[in-house]
């Protein structure tokens, strides 16, 4: 039966004027739909003033009542409290307006005293982040397990959606608005599909998610029997020691640590699970650079310490460099229990940057490392909407001096050969008047002695690096050696030249106009971690902005805040430096949480303000002021 004939049975076969075949003599008469939304809305629960303050079985009999309604009478629910049973409130934050339309928002705020979860759990700050990671995690299982999360995909007149979502969070403990512990209570955030047949409401269905289901999951997830306590307090302990960890490096002098056992190889490209197998090979610390910290609660670990300097990180294809750079890059962030990574922690502004061709550069001073370009083109103050591969990578440099950033890493595999290095051969065939670019095996040194910035840098190839490494480490058939003494004498018995250079320039600040940033106040879309479209004013068509260099960017929800971040700040009147107003903004989170940027959110992840500072540079209409 087709949609024409559904609605002819529906509402008669009269025509547009009327029923049964009688058409109406006034020819501005509306279809019969409006009577029939007319008279429910004379007997909505708004209009019968019902309490906003209702409990789980008025939830039902609402949507109940509303069966085979027109779908926009999901509307009466938004506002309304509903009390489960004492335990739990369920709260519409968003009740979507169309089946087609983006999922309706609901919120279940349970007291902590209601929960299975034990006073340590949530008895300071760091220890609830832990916690609501914890809840995300178990909360997804269940709503996995009760398949919750099937969306039913119906021809017109078939039913059609139905399912109940919460964000799946990746191998990181992050900040997320999914589930929040505040104020005394457990914030849980779901999105849910309300479903309908056509455009008519499924009241049964409806009651049987909101009521039924949202009950068993809360209950399973978060009530019940505390058989799990032991397994919620090693989890918050674990996440308080990666923290406490992290925040004595500085104090360590160190820039990273690794600890021994640690799995550091992932299960494939795209999934972040450890590898499994009798082939992995556990983490062991070299003997010289054995070091160990203290934890609050795990007590002493040894790993490996990476102290401020050069690092070199090389080897053979295929002995582990590159793993070893990618866990280091992730260690900003603190690991879930069994994910073989935990403990590994990197200080908290590393940043990895590689070459970007095409990219953005918008006023950035690049002299530091490239001038002298043709027909006299100025880099102190750098332009362009293609940018090479070597000028993309001076400019992510400079941009991250000037946000305080302390500490870079580069893999030679993903950076322009000609940014990193000059072998002796060129510099004979090509005059160093006739080579605009300065090469970052010139500054490496310079970084660390005036600026106190570290490098760790994968090399397989580009040997002169030997020459002004404070540290060479060499995977071999994934086991770490330390190698820096032998590579001292190979750098001596064969020196590279290093030509003396101007001292390096410090970054300059820059203000941004954050009213070119209104795009973001229209229509935009986040379809992955990697990019954010937006439409310019007057056009229809999306443009995007890239971030996929940015690859210490690890859930889509945090390149969603960095879109609300946009949004936020293309209203604002701005005057500030860009590391002015980053700082701002994490003060503002750290004050009030993601709420700051947008309130009652389910899809919210906390980024760094180094990935949304970069996001705004990779703007291709940013101006300045």
């Amino acid at each position: 039966m087709g949609r024409g004939e559904y609605y002819k049975n529906k509402y008669g076969r009269g025509g547009r004027g009327g029923r049964g075949g009688q058409r109406s003599n006034n020819s501005n008469s509306q279809p019969n739909i409006r009577d029939e939304e007319q008279d429910w809305a004379d007997n909505s629960y708004h209009n019968k003033r019902v309490s906003k303050s209702s409990t789980r079985e008025q939830l039902r009999n609402m949507l109940l009542d509303m069966d085979r309604k027109p779908y926009n009478f999901y509307k009466d629910l938004y506002g309304y409290t509903f009390d489960f049973d004492r335990v739990f409130s369920l709260k519409f934050d968003h009740v979507q307006g169309d089946p087609y339309a983006s999922p309706s928002r609901l919120c279940v705020n349970l007291p902590l005293q209601h929960s299975r979860f034990p006073e340590f759990s949530w008895s300071n700050k760091t220890r609830t982040i832990a916690l609501a990671d914890y809840v995300c995690r178990t909360t997804v299982a269940v709503i996995s397990e009760l398949k919750a999360d099937h969306k039913t995909r119906g021809s017109w007149h078939e039913g059609k959606g139905g399912e109940l979502r919460i964000e799946h969070p990746s191998q990181n403990i992050i900040l997320r608005t999914s589930v929040e512990v505040q104020n005394g209570s457990i914030l849980l955030r779901f999105c849910v599909g309300l479903p309908a047949k056509g455009r008519s409401i499924c009241g049964h269905w409806a009651a049987e998610i909101c009521s039924t289901t949202v009950h068993q999951i809360v209950t399973r997830a978060c009530c019940g029997d505390p058989t799990d306590k032991d397994k919620v307090e090693s989890w918050v302990k674990s996440y308080e020691d990666q923290e406490n960890l992290r925040a004595q490096l500085d104090k360590a002098q160190l820039v990273a640590f690794v600890p021994d056992g640690a799995i550091l190889p992932r299960a494939a490209g795209h999934i972040d699970t450890p590898l499994g197998g009798k082939c992995v090979v556990p983490f062991q610390s070299p003997p010289s650079l054995k070091t160990t910290l203290q934890c609050p609660n795990k007590g002493s670990i040894t790993g490996m310490g990476i102290k401020p300097g050069v690092t070199l990180i090389a080897g053979g294809g295929f002995h582990g460099k590159t793993t070893l750079l990618s866990a280091l890059k992730l260690g900003v962030y603190s690991k879930i229990p069994g994910d073989g990574r935990e403990y590994l922690v990197t200080t908290p502004s590393a940043t990895k940057i590689r070459a970007e061709d095409g990219r953005q550069i918008t006023g950035v001073d690049i002299s530091n490392f490239i001038n002298n370009l043709p027909q006299n083109k100025d880099t102190t103050k750098f332009y362009s909407c293609d940018a090479s591969g070597s000028t993309s990578q001076a400019a992510a440099i400079m941009e991250y001096l000037e946000l305080g950033g302390k500490c870079l890493m580069i893999d030679e595999d993903t950076a322009a050969t000609n940014f990193m290095i000059r072998d002796d051969k060129i510099q004979m065939l090509l005059s160093a008047d006739k080579e605009p670019i300065k090469p970052y095996l010139y500054r490496a040194r310079e970084l660390y002695d005036r600026l106190g910035v570290s490098s760790i840098l994968v090399v397989g190839g580009a040997g002169d690096y030997l020459d002004i490494a404070d540290t060479v480490l060499l995977l071999d058939n994934y086991k770490v050696v330390d190698v820096t003494d032998r590579a001292k004498e190979i750098a001596s018995s064969r020196p590279a030249h290093l030509p003396s250079l101007p001292p390096m320039v410090s970054p300059k600040s820059r203000t941004p106009d954050l009213g070119s940033l209104s795009p973001f106040r229209e229509k935009t879309k986040v379809p992955d971690k990697t990019s954010i479209s937006y439409t310019m004013r007057g056009e229809e068509n999306f443009s995007v902005l890239d971030l996929s260099a940015l690859e210490q960017l690890v859930e889509i929800g945090q390149t969603r805040f960095i879109n609300e971040v946009l949004q936020k700040l293309s209203g604002q009147k701005g005057g500030q430096t860009l590391k002015e107003l980053m700082e701002e903004l994490s003060s503002e989170i750290d004050k009030h949480g993601l709420g700051c940027v947008k309130d009652n959110s389910n899809w919210l992840c906390r980024p760094r303000l180094h990935e949304i500072a970069a996001a705004i540079n990779r703007y291709r209409h940013l101006a300045l002021r």
